[in-house]
């Protein structure tokens, strides 16, 4: 069990989204953008100044008269925790109030074990690493999950890899945690927090995760209401793209999914011969694209099937959604830069004349932080923002 949360005023989310769209600002200036009067606007600040919520600071050269007071929002006056459920592996981090990552580490699981049992192994780790954290109390989690979830935001409807299906994640966390626990689809949670907090966010970002399966997240750039319907997933793995081809998990042939994620591509160079040269565990795109390089015709095939199959797929996102950020994440980031090169080029031919100037195709930022960093980033919007 953790704390049970700190105890919120009614303008306190008002007031933090404010300095967090607006930046440091007075008292006057947050009534002006919130619309609230001075009085309040007073009355709110006081009490957050006191929790430590907010610091207070005076201009170094005060004009004639009262000197300027400056609010900023303390970083460290919360914590929450962010979760990102992957194929066998937890990933777990704790975050302060802007989304930086302090404390992560990752734990393996069981993919045939139930669901109770691995949201019991989730709850006993955070709990765990709470313990041995010095930072602020922690206010919220929220959880990544490769799969879609209800409109609530609280229960995984289907998740293919793994077999779940109507899990109620939140309520169970909530009854071991005792705090707020929000769920959403993990690559989305990812586009979400390149655009809020990313250094390289612009006018919206798009954000292709591969590994057991294609996901995709959309989100303008540093807006917390980021594109997807209320089952958090563009199903874009799911669209077909040979006409009777392989079978996919999802019972339909021919998937985007069959072409490109990791355990399609390792049962194609199983089958021609290459599962020595690529074993499990590496870079599946490195050994594919070395053994390509070698004039392999297995190898050469699969990899013209992989870039052409994902520049068409990132080609429709982009003309669709027109971000001017596209990353690539799990073993796409983990390609050789000649491949990336290869689907950017590639991407660029297919998209419409006017986007392709401003086009950026990159690979995302790979580390347990950052895996873990947009479920953090959803649990501050959801916990202190909200």
């Amino acid at each position: 069990m953790l704390s049970r949360g700190r105890s919120r005023g009614p303008y306190e989310a008002a007031v933090l989204r404010t300095l967090r769209e607006a930046g440091p600002s007075s008292r006057t200036r947050i009534s002006e953008i919130t619309g609230l009067s001075q009085a309040t606007i007073s009355k709110a600040v006081g009490t957050m100044v006191d929790k430590g919520l907010l610091r207070e600071s005076v201009a170094a050269e005060p004009r004639m008269g009262r000197p300027s007071v400056t609010l900023t929002p303390s970083a460290d006056a919360v914590t929450v925790c962010g979760v990102q459920i992957e194929y066998g592996t937890i990933r777990l981090g704790l975050a302060d109030a802007e989304s930086r990552v302090r404390t992560v580490h990752s734990v393996p699981f069981d993919v045939t074990a139930q669901p109770s049992d691995v949201l019991d192994l989730i709850a006993a780790e955070i709990e765990r690493m709470v313990a041995k954290d010095d930072g602020a109390p922690c206010i919220g989690v929220a959880v990544g999950i490769p799969g879609a979830v209800d409109e609530a935001r609280r229960i995984n409807r289907l998740t293919l890899n793994l077999g779940w299906r109507d899990v109620p994640i939140a309520d169970h966390l909530e009854r071991k945690l005792e705090v707020p626990v929000v769920v959403d689809h993990h690559v989305r949670l990812m586009a979400l927090a390149e655009a809020r907090y990313g250094e390289r966010a612009g006018n919206g970002i798009a954000y292709l995760y591969v590994r057991q399966g294609v996901g995709l997240g959309v989100a303008p750039a540093g807006n917390a209401s980021y594109t997807g319907g209320p089952a958090g997933e563009a199903f874009l793995g799911h669209t077909r793209v040979v006409e009777d081809g392989e079978l996919c998990r999802c019972g339909a042939r021919g998937c985007l999914e069959t072409m490109v994620a990791e355990p399609y591509l390792r049962a194609r160079l199983r089958r021609a011969g290459h599962a020595a040269a690529v074993p499990d565990g590496t870079a599946v795109l490195a050994g594919l694209h070395r053994l390509a390089a070698e004039g392999d015709p297995a190898a050469v095939e699969i990899e013209t099937d992989v870039v052409r199959h994902l520049a068409s797929a990132l080609a429709t996102v982009v003309n669709l959604f027109t971000p001017d950020l596209v990353l690539v994440g799990g073993i796409v980031a983990e390609a050789p830069g000649s491949t990336i090169t290869r689907i950017r080029e590639l991407t660029r031919e297919r998209i419409f004349p006017l986007l392709r100037e401003d086009l950026r195709l990159e690979p995302a930022h790979h580390s347990e932080s950052a895996s873990v960093r947009g479920a953090a980033t959803l649990a501050l919007e959801v916990s202190h923002y909200t």
